[in-house]
């Protein structure tokens, strides 16, 4: 159980002073009247019968109490037991979810998790008539990076690249890694020119290989083919917008000059 469960749960607290209190009571006090009623039944036959039923019944009294004392503090402590474990699974719960949903080397969602949400927002989208926007991205000449630095640099600038875009996108866009060098974004509430805009934004961001935590120290030259479309204006489902969004990635890379060796890393 983690530190921060229990100290919200309240198991490892010390015990408040009406509790110590009690327990105090009831260590010392019980045998005490245990031994005098004993006593009473068994070895005190010249104590007069008026002392011996009110030792009886005060003993009787305080083992009532102590039960009732001994039950609540169990109850208690096992509410604080189960709020402490339904916070730990709450808390695997989450650590779950987000393993079942992020892609851990870029930080960024899984293809899983982006085909369900872009259902989500392209159903919204047909029924309220509101825009929604994909960008799909690929990076260019990513196959020379991992033939020529290997592939742990490749490593490196994939994750990178996923700093670069949870960088420039809003918190209400949910970008993922598509798959392999590709990365995809939905853009909510978004018609086709400010989706534009935000891929160009992206693109002069991945040619200076920037991120809000410095730069891309091995000089690199990067640089990635988008392609933007948009629902409903553009097409009516899911597969039709990633299909178009597809076609223009590789028509931008079509439309760029042939791939130039990769430089030296300074």
């Amino acid at each position: 159980m983690s530190s921060t469960a229990a100290e919200r749960s309240g198991v490892g607290r010390r015990q408040p002073a009406t509790q110590r209190g009690t327990a105090i009571f009831v260590c010392f006090m019980a045998p005490l009247v245990l031994a005098l009623v004993c006593w009473s039944l068994w070895g005190g036959r010249w104590v007069p019968s008026s002392i011996q039923q009110a030792i009886e019944l005060g003993g009787m009294v305080l083992i009532g109490v102590t039960g009732l004392i001994l039950a609540s503090h169990v109850r208690h402590r096992n509410v604080q037991i189960e709020r402490a474990y339904s916070t730990h699974l709450e808390e695997l719960s989450q650590r779950l979810r987000s393993l079942a949903y992020q892609d851990s080397l870029t930080d960024l969602y899984n293809h899983r998790y982006f085909y369900e949400q872009l259902s989500h927002e392209v159903e919204r989208a047909q029924r309220y008539g509101r825009p929604v926007s994909v960008i799909l991205l690929d990076l260019d000449n990513f196959k020379q990076v991992n033939d020529t630095y290997g592939h742990l640099m490749g490593d490196k600038l994939l994750a990178l690249m996923g700093q670069v875009i949870k960088d420039q996108v809003r918190a209400s866009d949910i970008a993922a890694r598509y798959g392999g060098d590709e990365f995809a974004i939905i853009l909510p509430d978004t018609p086709r020119p400010a989706a534009e805009a935000t891929a160009e934004k992206l693109s002069r961001a991945i040619a200076t290989g920037r991120t809000n935590a410095g730069s891309m120290s091995e000089n690199l030259p990067l640089s990635a083919s988008f392609g933007v479309a948009c629902c409903p204006d553009e097409s009516r489902t899911v597969s039709e917008l990633l299909q178009l969004a597809d076609d223009r990635v590789y028509a931008a890379k079509a439309a760029r000059s042939s791939p130039q060796p990769l430089a030296a890393a300074e």
